[in-house]
């Protein structure tokens, strides 16, 4: 599902158990990591779920690929690796996340461990940018 997608059936979902309700959703949808990438270099640091997210890029564009213990959580990786796929680094850092999580109507309701791993999420795609070589 892409960006457009989701930011449609989450305008569509009522409230934090529509909104839930479609995240459990997207993260039937998401491929498990194989179990070589379930590693230290792979895993977010800062997400109170075990959660993991590969980074790699194909020329100048980002590919991401995620997994959490948590289906919540895996949705949330879900809808952060719609907004982020594809992407060039000028794109990314272009990007402002909280802003479209606001949008969205998600921040509200997420609650402050699960608003840390967001963030720890959004780090992590913002360091490899920078740490990634060119």
């Amino acid at each position: 599902m892409n960006k457009t997608e989701i930011e449609s059936k989450l305008a569509s979902a009522h409230g934090w158990e529509g909104k839930n309700r479609l995240l459990v959703q997207l993260a039937r949808d998401l491929a498990p990591l194989p179990a070589a990438e379930l590693n230290d270099e792979n895993r977010i640091v800062g997400c109170e779920s075990t959660a993991w997210l590969k980074i790699s890029w194909q020329g100048e564009y980002i590919q991401l690929a995620a997994d959490s213990e948590s289906r919540i959580v895996k949705g949330l990786l879900v809808l952060l690796m719609a907004a982020y796929q594809g992407k060039t680094r000028q794109e990314i850092s272009d990007f402002d996340c909280e802003a479209w999580l606001i949008a969205l109507g998600l921040t509200r309701f997420l609650s402050a461990s699960r608003g840390n791993g967001v963030k720890a999420i959004i780090g992590k795609i913002h360091n490899a940018i920078i740490t990634s070589p060119h």
